[in-house]
């Protein structure tokens, strides 16, 4: 194969549904530099620095197609992105849509949320599949994206700065969750503005105690993939 490391991380990059560059500098270890420059094609080498990281994130990645151009893009244990109207087996994953449901504070595991599909993927089992709406978290999840969410039981391990979906008394938020002090802010990753020049999605913050469930985004599957 001719093509570079870079190009080969691009197609990879695009298979996963995520062609913004400023989303991998959320990861931890991958600076805006490194990516800026292989964006740029500034550098065409994937440096370990980036890929240790990026599949650590992204599990289903085959880094040596990245690295070398053998192989398929993503590990041959990558399932089906066909969402299936009924489970095969019970280790299929529900699809929520969380837009639905019998009152506020309801977590996932209940009966009172509407199930839209079910897939199979090995590296979410246990987790829940929620279909996004809406564009405050555009475009690091677009409209129509599955996330893949794992519940977190303990609330005083949050990973500062990564994306929940967090269930109060009164919502139900996707959001990158800051720790400050004692208390939690909530954010967008959608920075756009109103005419008046506020943000559309402003941040929020709330008291830990507010939270009745939170779970954690373990990945995701693009609507380009389903």
């Amino acid at each position: 194969m001719n093509n570079s490391a870079r190009e080969r991380f691009h197609k990879v990059m695009e298979i996963l549904g995520l062609t913004d560059y400023r989303v991998y500098t959320d990861i931890e270890g991958i600076t805006k530099n490194m990516m800026v420059k292989l964006r740029n094609g500034e550098t065409e080498e994937v440096s370990i620095k980036i890929l240790s990281p990026f599949c650590t994130q992204f599990e289903n990645v085959n880094p040596d197609f990245i690295l070398t151009g053998r192989g398929e893009p993503l590990k041959s244990n990558c399932p089906s992105s066909i969402i299936l109207e009924h489970p095969s087996t019970e280790k299929d994953i529900k699809i929520l849509d969380i837009r639905v449901c019998a009152g506020h504070g309801i977590g996932f595991d209940g009966d009172e949320n509407k199930v839209v599909g079910y897939v199979n993927i090995p590296d979410f089992t246990g987790c829940y599949g929620i279909t996004v709406y809406g564009d405050s978290m555009h475009d690091k999840y677009m409209l129509g994206d599955t996330i893949f969410v794992r519940e977190i039981k303990d609330k005083t391990l949050i990973d500062n700065g990564q994306p929940y979906v967090v269930i109060t008394k009164e919502d139900r938020l996707l959001k990158l969750v800051y720790i400050e002090k004692t208390r939690l802010k909530l954010v967008s990753y959608n920075p756009i503005c109103n005419p008046d020049g506020r943000r559309r999605y402003p941040d929020m913050e709330i008291d830990g105690s507010q939270i009745l469930h939170l779970y954690k985004v373990v990945g995701k599957l693009a609507r380009t993939q389903m």
